[in-house]
């Protein structure tokens, strides 16, 4: 037993001189090193998912706004068939009542949505669309109070094939430049961009024709008037 308590005492005894004998400066710039290194991989690791974290967040934000403008489009879209109805039952019945519910959509962003994960000029773009949304509906009810319901029907009808138009480009933008995958509509609204733009050409055509004949009606009258009040100097 003593045999074993001796062997015991010189390990130990052996101990420290096997301490002395190590280069410490060396171990422990080895050791601050690797606690370096690990620190910057730790470091990277966790800015690297921030980073993925971050776009991720920012492709559902920017999805977000996509869909609800590509709704929007589809409201416009329904609300000019309304308007082209009540301008027919204006037509068919003299009945004023259904002018009343022509009217462009109102709009605005869902609240959930995470303006601060998207680019400030993004946002200064999509911001500026319900604001241009609300002028319009100012300036049709404007017209409402004094115009002719039948051209007030068509004025919506183009009104809201251009909110739709631009929401339309606003979408495409939007997930265009957030990585987003492209939107693919139905077959109820596969054309719907084309037949937005045909709808606006053949409306601002019509506009201009009757704003032609307007001039045109008003050019003869206001000779006439002229060519009256001569002859009324002349006789005096």
């Amino acid at each position: 037993m003593w045999q074993t308590q001796l062997q015991q005492w010189q390990q130990w005894h052996q101990i420290p001189a096997f301490l002395t004998q190590l280069n410490w400066p060396q171990w422990l710039a080895i050791a601050g090193m690797s606690s370096a290194i690990s620190s910057i991989v730790v470091l990277l690791v966790q800015g690297l998912k921030d980073r993925v974290t971050h776009g991720r967040e920012r492709r559902d934000a920017a999805l977000e706004v996509a869909i609800s403008l590509e709704g929007y489009a589809r409201v416009c879209r329904a609300m000019m068939h309304r308007a082209d109805w009540a301008r027919d039952e204006l037509n068919r019945t003299g009945n004023r009542e259904a002018v009343k519910s022509a009217m462009l959509p109102a709009f605005l962003f869902p609240e959930k949505i995470q303006w601060r994960r998207l680019g400030h000029r993004v946002v200064s773009d999509l911001r500026d669309f319900p604001a241009r949304i609300y002028a319009g509906r100012e300036d049709l009810g404007s017209f409402a109070d004094y115009g002719d319901p039948v051209v007030l029907c068509e004025e919506v009808s183009v009104e809201c094939a251009k909110a739709a138009r631009d929401a339309l480009a606003l979408a495409r933008e939007t997930r265009k430049k957030h990585g987003c995958v492209p939107w693919r509509p139905g077959a109820k609204d596969a054309d719907l961009n084309r037949e937005l733009l045909t709808f606006i050409s053949a409306a601002e055509e019509k506009r201009d024709a009757r704003r032609n004949r307007q001039t045109m009606s008003v050019g003869p009258a206001i000779i006439s008037e002229a060519a009256g009040a001569d002859s009324r100097i002349a006789l005096q």
